[in-house]
C-alpha cells in the first residue's frame, strides 16, 4: 500500500521544478551563445565592426580595378561612407556625395546587372 504525504509531495514537486529550471537555464545559455556566434560571423562577413572607415579618402582609381562596394552608415559605423573593394582586395573609403563615388557605384551596379542577365540567358 502506498502512502503519500503532503510533505513528500511538496519535496517531489520542488525537485522537479529545480530540475526543469536547470535545463531551461542551460538551454538559454546555449541559445544565447549561438546568437552571439551568428552575430559575430555576420559582422565579420560584412567587413567587421573594426573595419569601419574613420575618414574618407580622395583616392580615385580606374573603375575597371574596382570589384565591389558597400555603404556604411551610422550607427554601425561613426561616419557614412561608400567602401569600395579593389580586385587586389584593397579598401577605399569614399564620400558618397563625390562624383567619382557616384559614377563608380553606377558602373559597378551596371556591371553586376549585365553579369546577372547574361547568366540568366544561358
Amino acid at each position: 500500500m502506498c502512502r503519500w504525504s503532503l510533505k513528500g509531495l511538496a519535496e517531489q514537486c520542488k525537485s522537479q521544478i529545480c530540475f526543469s529550471y536547470g535545463h531551461t537555464m542551460k538551454g538559454l545559455t546555449i541559445i544565447s551563445l549561438l546568437l552571439v556566434a551568428i552575430m559575430v560571423s555576420t559582422a565579420a562577413a560584412q567587413g567587421g565592426i573594426s573595419s569601419c572607415c574613420q575618414r574618407t579618402s580622395n583616392t580615385q582609381i580606374h573603375r575597371d580595378l574596382l570589384k565591389s562596394y558597400y555603404i556604411q552608415q551610422p550607427p554601425s559605423c561613426s561616419i557614412p561612407a561608400v567602401v569600395f573593394t579593389t580586385i587586389s582586395g584593397r579598401r577605399i573609403c569614399s564620400d558618397s556625395s563625390k562624383t567619382w563615388t557616384q559614377t563608380s557605384m553606377a558602373y559597378l551596379d551596371g556591371k553586376d546587372w549585365q553579369k546577372r542577365n547574361n547568366t540568366a540567358k544561358k
